[in-house]
């Protein structure tokens, strides 16, 4: 498991970190900016924008994917968390990922666990995803 946190703010001595808690296979596919992430002048806002609406919004039709509409793409929760998986993997090298690896398994052993961590050492996780997430918003 490799460990990674960077400073997200520091409020008049409150301080607020993004931790990163990352399977060592998965550190392969990340984006070189993924420690980044929640920080404002983040670059990559355009492109997991795009991402989702090219797999997502504009892959489906809302009158004949009604469902997929209800659960995935009308539902906030859902969408912040492809977001944050777009703003954090590489979609190239996930792409070489799949091809190198084939099938994988044990998916659940792949892991990425995002949290907030403050001064006070509270840690709030936020995002704990698997392959299979990340597999299925791309």
């Amino acid at each position: 498991m490799i460990e990674n946190t960077t400073l997200l703010s520091n409020t008049q001595g409150y301080k607020k970190f993004n931790c990163f808690e990352i399977s060592k296979e998965l550190e392969t596919i990340l984006s070189e900016d993924y420690r980044d992430y929640n920080i404002e002048n983040l670059n990559n806002k355009e492109l997991v924008n795009e991402l989702y609406k090219k797999n997502f919004e504009d892959k489906y039709n809302r009158n004949e994917h009604k469902d997929i509409f209800k659960l995935y793409i009308d539902n906030k929760k859902f969408k912040e968390k492809a977001q944050f998986i777009y703003s954090i993997i590489d979609y190239n090298k996930y792409s070489e990922f799949v091809i190198k690896k084939g099938e994988i398994e044990n998916p659940n052993e792949l892991t990425i666990k995002y949290s907030i961590l403050d001064s006070e050492g509270v840690k709030v996780q936020i995002y704990f995803i698997n392959i299979r997430d990340i597999s299925f918003v791309f």
